[in-house]
């Protein structure tokens, strides 16, 4: 019985050590920045990692309802993401999105 339970415990760890060590957030990019180009336009950059990434910004409207645009394009580490404000809109709360 105890042989068992070693057995038991032994492959449980096993399991725990495999699921850690897989780690998908290593590719993720990261040292990622953003800026303002202008007061319609939020841009980003990440230095490092092999994701993919891309800029998202909420867009202040004067009696409106504010929105958030998003870079339709994924980007690769190393190049610039950009989000525009469409209909007026004044860019605040920039952010970056990793994939």
């Amino acid at each position: 019985m105890k042989r068992v339970l070693s057995l038991i415990s032994s492959m449980a760890v096993g399991a725990a050590l495999t699921v850690v060590g897989a780690s998908p957030a290593s590719a993720d990019a990261y040292d990622c920045r953003t800026w303002y180009k202008s007061s319609t336009t939020a841009a980003g950059t990440c230095t490092n990692g092999t994701g993919e990434f891309r800029v998202y910004t909420r867009c202040d409207r004067t009696w409106a309802q504010d929105y958030t645009v998003y870079d339709p394009t994924w980007r690769r580490v190393g190049t610039t993401s950009t989000a525009t404000c469409y209909s007026g809109g004044t860019a605040y709360g920039a952010g970056i999105q990793v994939h």
